[in-house]
C-alpha cells in the first residue's frame, strides 16, 4: 500500500505543475482576436485602406463582427527568422498592452517596415498609436 501511494504522488504533482504554466501564460482577452488565414489578409488588402506610417504600413477594414482582429505580416527582407519573430513578439505587446484603444469592429493587417529594426520600443508603440487613433472610421 505504501508503494502505490509514493506512485500517485510523482502523477499529482506533473498535474499541478501543469495548471500552474497554464494560469501564467498571458494571452489577449477574448475581444482581441488573431488573422491567420491568407485569404482573411486577402480580404483586408481588397476591401480595406491603407494608412503608411513611420514606421508601420496599416492595412485595416471596417467589420460587421464585434471585436478587435489583428495580423502581422513581416517580410523578408526585414531579416533572418529571428529578427522577424522578435519584431512580431515587440508588435504583439504593444498591441495587447493598449488593446482598450484598439477600435472595435475592425480588422488590422500590421506591416512593419525595413528602418524598425533598431527602434526603441517606446518609439514604436508611438508611432502605432497615433496612427490606429488617425483610422478613418
Amino acid at each position: 500500500m505504501a508503494l502505490d501511494q509514493e506512485c500517485r504522488h510523482p502523477e499529482e504533482k506533473k498535474s499541478l505543475r501543469e495548471e500552474d504554466k497554464k494560469e501564467e501564460k498571458k494571452s489577449p482577452p477574448k475581444t482581441c482576436y488573431v488573422l491567420k488565414k491568407r485569404a482573411e489578409f486577402l480580404d483586408i488588402r481588397k476591401k480595406g485602406k491603407t494608412i503608411y506610417a513611420q514606421f508601420f504600413i496599416i492595412n485595416y477594414f471596417l467589420c460587421s463582427q464585434s471585436g478587435f482582429y489583428f495580423g502581422l505580416t513581416v517580410s523578408r527582407k526585414i531579416g533572418n527568422a529571428v529578427k522577424r519573430n522578435y519584431l512580431k513578439r515587440i508588435i504583439r505587446s504593444i498591441v495587447a498592452n493598449n488593446l482598450n484603444s484598439m477600435p472595435k469592429n475592425t480588422k488590422l493587417e500590421i506591416i512593419p517596415k525595413k528602418q524598425i529594426e533598431k527602434k526603441k520600443y517606446s518609439e514604436l508603440e508611438k508611432d502605432f498609436l497615433d496612427t490606429v487613433k488617425n483610422l478613418v472610421i
